[in-house]
């Protein structure tokens, strides 16, 4: 099984940052909420993630097929729960685009979209979680 590292380390009270390869991204609560408003929170990142492994397999699948996708769009709108746990209760993709190549197609690319995408399978079929600690003495 393959498997994806990736750390975030704390850059203020409130805030971590993921530094991976030259990319930094920063994850933080807004000032209304308590933190410092440098980044997105980490629900939208997941958002974000949801629906960029998307637009990934959508290209590759287009790509694969000598389909070329202009204008890409995606609207992701997710709704929270009302009841405990907080949790996104729902989440869906619109997606609009300017030009296909061959548009007779683009729907077939979004099912084969949403059938590859990692992060869509994840949701749809769920996962094991945990959370270790360890603590590290300075």
């Amino acid at each position: 099984m393959s498997q994806v590292t990736l750390n975030l380390q704390q850059v203020s009270p409130t805030g971590m940052q993921l530094i991976h390869d030259d990319y930094k991204i920063q994850v933080d609560r807004p000032v209304e909420k308590g933190g410092h408003g440098q980044g997105l929170m980490g629900g939208q990142y997941m958002l974000v993630g949801i629906g960029g492994c998307f637009c990934s397999t959508l290209f590759a699948a287009a790509q694969s097929r000598d389909i070329e996708i202009t204008g890409l769009t995606v609207n992701i709108q997710a709704s929270i729960s009302e009841d405990l746990p907080k949790r996104f209760s729902e989440i869906a993709l619109n997606v609009t685009y300017a030009s296909c190549s061959h548009e007779e197609e683009f729907g077939k690319l979004l099912k084969i979209a949403e059938n590859g995408c990692l992060s869509v399978n994840t949701i749809k079929n769920g996962m094991n979680f945990s959370v270790d600690t360890v603590q590290v003495n300075s």
